[in-house]
């Protein structure tokens, strides 16, 4: 298909696949418009209403399994809330799932190899809640303080995996932020209206 000489292309998808489409299109000099993924993050600072951003965050994560472009990819929690953010995620993927871990209707992830990447992923962390696989599909799945250097970390998840890292306020959180490419998507949890 990209070899055909297409007018114009629009891709949606991963910064992997974007780059083989941007550079098939530039031996035809097809305009390209690229809506990428990426790791968007959502950030909970200590004034947050914890609950209600568990509630969003498990919801927004878990919905098609985590195979949305713009489902929470990490979350950066302060790290004097962080523990009772853990526990209420915990509480509501529960809450969600009805207390079993494939509850009817839970999608598979999309394919064999996605699945495999998805394992290669939580290889090494530190899974707290989840990780579980039946076929081709895998529980809702929180991880703690995962590596920010190790794929989980680096890589787009596009899955029901939930990293979990904490910060110590807004300038760590942001400076954390700014040394990352740009995401498709950004989520703040916070009373602070300054």
């Amino acid at each position: 298909l990209l070899e055909q000489p297409f007018d114009n292309i629009f891709f949606t998808g991963s910064v992997a696949v974007g780059k083989v489409v941007m550079a098939a299109a530039a031996r035809h000099l097809t305009p390209v418009t690229l809506e990428l993924g990426g790791k968007s993050p959502c950030i909970v600072d200590e004034t947050a209403d914890i609950a209600l951003a568990a509630r969003r965050i498990a919801w927004g994560k878990f919905l098609n399994a985590g195979q949305t472009c713009v489902a929470p990819d990490y979350v950066l929690a302060h790290r004097s809330i962080k523990a009772h953010l853990m526990t209420l995620l915990e509480r509501e993927f529960e809450r969600q799932t009805g207390g079993r871990p494939f509850p009817a209707g839970y999608p598979h992830i999309v394919n064999d190899r996605h699945a495999r990447r998805l394992a290669g992923l939580l290889e090494g962390q530190t899974v707290v809640y989840g990780g579980l696989w039946e076929g081709l599909r895998l529980s809702p799945t929180l991880v703690d303080e995962p590596d920010p250097a190790s794929p989980l970390m680096q890589e787009e998840i596009f899955g029901p995996v939930l990293p979990v890292l904490s910060c110590e306020g807004e300038r760590e959180a942001l400076d954390f932020l700014s040394s990352r490419p740009a995401p498709l998507a950004f989520y703040l949890f916070s009373r602070n209206n300054g």
